[in-house]
C-alpha cells in the first residue's frame, strides 16, 4: 500500500503543478512620474489594465498578477522637492499617495503598487546594471547631445526638429517624439551600447508582429528603426546634476539614469533578480506592458534590447494607447480643460466613469472626452440595465417562481402558449424571444473575443445589444399585464401566469448575463444587481455567463422591493 499524502503535502504538489502548468496573466501600467496631480490619462492606463484583468479573473481557473505603480528619481522631482525645501524622499511618499488614492478610488485591483524607491527595486537595478556591467555592454565616455529637461532623456539629432515658439516668436529644437524642448549639452557618462542590438531587435519585431500593438504603432516602429542606426545610450547622470537617484554601483559620481532605472521595476515585481522558478520565473513574462504612445520608444526600444542583453525573455507585448481630448482639444493648463479624475468619481460616482472611460477606449485613435457623453452614458446605465434589475427584481413580479418555473421544465410548451396570447404577433415574439437568447447565449465569448485584444470599446458596444434586446423584449412582451389579466381560477389565469413569468425570466437572464460581463467594468453596481437578485458568488463566473447556466437565484427580500442599483444624477 503506497504512504497516504497529508494535505499539506498535497496542496503544495497541486499548487507546483498549477504554477507550471500555468503562468499568471501578468499585466502592467506605465509606472506614473510623480511631479504632477494624477490625470485623465493616468487612470485610462490604469483601467485598461484592470478591467482587462478582471475578465480574466471571471474564469476561476485563471492566475493573474497585476502591477501599478510610481517612478520617483529624476531631475523634475529633485527641483520639485528643492522648491518646496523638502526632502526628496518626504516629498515622493506625499506625492505618491496621490496615485494611491487614484487607484483605491476607482476600484483599481492591482497586485502590488510598486516604487522605485522600494528596496527591492534599487537592489533589482544594481543587479542588473551590474549584469550589463559584467558583459562588457556599459562603458564610461563623454556625452554631448540634445537634452530634454522635461524627458530626462538624450535624443539623436534626427529625432529632434526646430519650431517658432507661438508666445515668443523664437526658434528653439523639440524632441518629435514627445514635443518637448531640447538643448545642446555635453557630460561625461556611462553608455550603454545600444548600438549592437538593432538587428536583432528588428528581426523580433519581423517575426513577431503583434509584440507592439496596435498595428499602426508596430509598423510606425519598423519603419522608423528602418530608416536610423541606433546609436548607444547614455545611462547615467553626474551626481554634481543629479542628486535624487540611484547611485552606479562603485561610481558615487553617477546616479543611474531614471529609465533603466524606472523600466526595471516590471521585473522588479516579478522577484527579480532571484532566479529560481518559485519566484520572477513562474510570473515573467509580462504578458502586456500598456503604455502611454509618448513612451513608446522607451518601452518598445530601449526595454526590449536591456532585456536581450540580459537574457531575460521579452514580454509578450506592448500595448501602446492614444490620448484623451477634452472637447475635442488637448487638455493643458493654459487652456483651462484639465480633467480631474477625482471630480468625475465625486459628480458620476466611480462605476459609471469606469464604464464611460471604457466605452470610449478607443486604443488606436486619440479619446475625445465629453461631459455631455458621460452623462448620457449615466443616464442609459440607469434607464436601460439597471431599470432591468429595478422591474424585475420588484414588487409586481415573483422573479423566484420565474426562475423556478424553468427549472421544473413548466415553459416546454411555451411556443404553443405564445401562439394562443399573440395570435398574429407570435412568430415576431417567437423571432425575438430566439434573437434575446442566442444574444445572451453568446454574450460572453463575443465579448471575450474582443476583450484578448484589449477592444473594452467594441466589447461593451456588443453589451449594450443584449441589454436592449432585453428591454425590448420586455416592453413588447407587457409581462405586467399578462400577469393581472385574469384571476386564480379564471379558464386563462395559468396560461397568463405562465406567459408572463416566461417573459420576466428571459429579461432576468439577459440582466444576470449582462451583470456578470459587467462585473469587470462596474465591480461594485454589478454586484449590487447580482446580489440583490441572490445570485451566489460561485455563479459569478464565466462559467455561468450563458443562458439557463443558473436556475437557483431569484430569492429577493420583500423589504428590497424597492430597491434601486444607481439613482439617476441630479441634474436629470
Amino acid at each position: 500500500m503506497p504512504p497516504r499524502l497529508n494535505k499539506n503535502c498535497c496542496w503544495r504538489i497541486a499548487r507546483q503543478f498549477k504554477s507550471v502548468a500555468r503562468k499568471p496573466f501578468y499585466v502592467t501600467t506605465p509606472i506614473f512620474y510623480v511631479n504632477a496631480s494624477p490625470h485623465l490619462g493616468h487612470i485610462y492606463s490604469m483601467l485598461l489594465a484592470d478591467t482587462r484583468v478582471r475578465w480574466e479573473r471571471l474564469d476561476p481557473a485563471n492566475e493573474t498578477y497585476f502591477l501599478t505603480g510610481t517612478d520617483e528619481h529624476g531631475l523634475k522631482i529633485q527641483a520639485a522637492a528643492e522648491k518646496e525645501n523638502v526632502d526628496p524622499k518626504i516629498f515622493v511618499d506625499r506625492v505618491s499617495q496621490n496615485f494611491k488614492t487614484l487607484a483605491l478610488t476607482f476600484d483599481v485591483d492591482a497586485n502590488r503598487f510598486i516604487r522605485t524607491t522600494d528596496l527591492d527595486h534599487i537592489i533589482a537595478v544594481q543587479h542588473f546594471w551590474n549584469d550589463m556591467l559584467s558583459k562588457g555592454l556599459i562603458y564610461k565616455g563623454s556625452h554631448s547631445g540634445w537634452y530634454s529637461v522635461s524627458d530626462e532623456a538624450f535624443y539623436p539629432e534626427t529625432h529632434t526638429t526646430e519650431i517658432s515658439d507661438a508666445k515668443t516668436g523664437l526658434t528653439k529644437r523639440i524632441s518629435i517624439e514627445t514635443r518637448n524642448e531640447v538643448v545642446f549639452h555635453k557630460e561625461e557618462n556611462y553608455f550603454f551600447r545600444l548600438s549592437q542590438f538593432g538587428d536583432k531587435l528588428r528581426e523580433h519585431l519581423d517575426l513577431n508582429p503583434t509584440f507592439v500593438f496596435p498595428e499602426l504603432k508596430h509598423r510606425e516602429l519598423v519603419n522608423s528603426l528602418k530608416a536610423e542606426d541606433l546609436e548607444d545610450l547614455s545611462v547615467s547622470r553626474p551626481s554634481s546634476r543629479l542628486k535624487w537617484g540611484i547611485s552606479v554601483p562603485g561610481d558615487d559620481s553617477q546616479k543611474i539614469y531614471v529609465w533603466f532605472d524606472a523600466l526595471v521595476n516590471y521585473l522588479t515585481a516579478a522577484g527579480y533578480p532571484k532566479l529560481d522558478a518559485s519566484s520572477y520565473m513562474s510570473i515573467w513574462p509580462a504578458n502586456t506592458h500598456i503604455v502611454g504612445k509618448d513612451i513608446t520608444r522607451f518601452h518598445c526600444v530601449y526595454w526590449p534590447i536591456f532585456l536581450m542583453a540580459a537574457g531575460v525573455r521579452l514580454p509578450k507585448q506592448v500595448l501602446v494607447h492614444s490620448h484623451w481630448l477634452s472637447e475635442g482639444v488637448k487638455m493643458s493648463k493654459s487652456l483651462g480643460n484639465v480633467v480631474d479624475p477625482f471630480e468625475l468619481s465625486e459628480r458620476y460616482s466611480t462605476d459609471p466613469t469606469r464604464f464611460y472611460l471604457m466605452e470610449n477606449a478607443s486604443v488606436s485613435n486619440d479619446c475625445k472626452f465629453s461631459e455631455r457623453e458621460i452623462q448620457n452614458t449615466h443616464s442609459l446605465l440607469v434607464n436601460k440595465w439597471a431599470n432591468i434589475c429595478s422591474r424585475i427584481g420588484g414588487a409586481k413580479f415573483n422573479l423566484l417562481e420565474a426562475v423556478a418555473r424553468q427549472r421544473n421544465g413548466r415553459y416546454d410548451n411555451i411556443n404553443n402558449v405564445v401562439s394562443l396570447l399573440k395570435n398574429e404577433d407570435a412568430q415576431y415574439t417567437l423571432e425575438l424571444r430566439d434573437k434575446l437568447v442566442q444574444s445572451i447565449d453568446s454574450l460572453y465569448k463575443d465579448m471575450d473575443k474582443e476583450m484578448h485584444t484589449y477592444g473594452q470599446i467594441r466589447a461593451l458596444h456588443r453589451w449594450w445589444e443584449t441589454v436592449e434586446l432585453g428591454n425590448e423584449f420586455f416592453q413588447h412582451c407587457e409581462p405586467w399585464r399578462y400577469q393581472s389579466a385574469s384571476k386564480p381560477g379564471e379558464k386563462n389565469y395559468e396560461i397568463h401566469q405562465t406567459f408572463a413569468n416566461y417573459a420576466v425570466y428571459l429579461c432576468a437572464e439577459a440582466g444576470r448575463v449582462t451583470s456578470i460581463c459587467a462585473l469587470p467594468f462596474m465591480p461594485n453596481l454589478a454586484s449590487r444587481f447580482l446580489g440583490h437578485w441572490n445570485v451566489s458568488q460561485e455563479r459569478r463566473t464565466n462559467k455561468n455567463a450563458q443562458f439557463g447556466l443558473d436556475l437557483d437565484y431569484g430569492a429577493i427580500d420583500e423589504s428590497t422591493k424597492n430597491f434601486k442599483v444607481m439613482n439617476k444624477l441630479k441634474t436629470q
